[in-house]
């Protein structure tokens, strides 16, 4: 028998060979088929069952939709500062802020590297503002343990405060407006807590508070007369009378 033999279609439309045997008995399957499945996912996708990403999908550090990797952070001056913020009490002088945006630009800054310079700046600007007074109140501390410390002062402290304040009152009893003034000086000059100021003005103070010895004179004349010798009331009263 040829290796090849042809086939023709019988009346069902089944191809035989000349002997009568079915061609191409391989093939029993419609090739119809044979066709590859499509993937579960595919026909989810045909059938629109395919879940959507959400926002939720992203990371949890990154709401923007690109992965930290492929962000680029931005970089560079804005194309206007916004106002920098400054402490509660603090106001930072309109010219210095322009002078220092313009800075701050010509160096490429970010908001937030020059609000860190801004920072920076008040820090420093507060302690130079307040380092004066810091020394102006430890020696004020100073002084007051010296004088509650002062053998002289520290036991009799009320005393002494008290003789002070009526020499003020008694010297401007005339201008109430100098005891006021004068004890203004004192406290902000803080020579009111000095030791030998205190001491000094005590002083001073007790020699025009404190009463003194007060001298009589020499008997009278009159008094000294025997009694039979005394004037009569109108020579008393008249001792230049003939």
């Amino acid at each position: 028998m040829a290796d090849n033999q042809q086939s023709t279609p019988d009346s069902a439309g089944v191809d035989r060979t000349a002997t009568g045997t079915i061609a191409n008995q391989g093939q029993t399957t419609d090739p119809k088929a044979t066709t590859g499945q499509t993937s579960t996912t595919q026909e989810a996708t045909d059938k629109g069952t395919t879940a959507t990403q959400t926002t939720d999908d992203k990371s949890l550090l990154n709401q923007t939709g690109k992965s930290i990797a492929n962000q680029t952070p931005a970089t560079g001056a804005p194309e206007a500062y916004e106002p920098f913020k400054v402490p509660e009490g603090y106001t930072l002088d309109e010219e210095v802020a322009k002078e220092a945006g313009t800075m701050f630009k010509g160096m490429n800054l970010t908001q937030e590297q020059g609000q860190e310079l801004v920072n920076f700046y008040v820090a420093k600007t507060n302690e130079a503002v307040n380092a004066p007074y810091e020394v102006w109140r430890d020696t004020q501390k100073k002084w007051v343990d010296q004088v509650k410390s002062d053998p002289f002062l520290g036991p009799r402290l009320n005393q002494v405060t008290t003789t002070i304040s009526k020499a003020i009152d008694q010297v401007s009893k005339s201008n109430p407006k100098l005891a006021e003034g004068f004890r203004q000086v004192m406290d902000f000059t803080g020579a009111g807590n000095h030791p030998d100021f205190i001491r000094m003005f005590y002083e001073l103070a007790s020699m025009i508070t404190e009463g003194g010895h007060v001298a009589g004179n020499k008997p009278s004349p009159a008094g000294q007369r025997p009694s039979g010798d005394l004037p009569t009331a109108a020579k008393a009263m008249y001792p230049n009378l003939p």
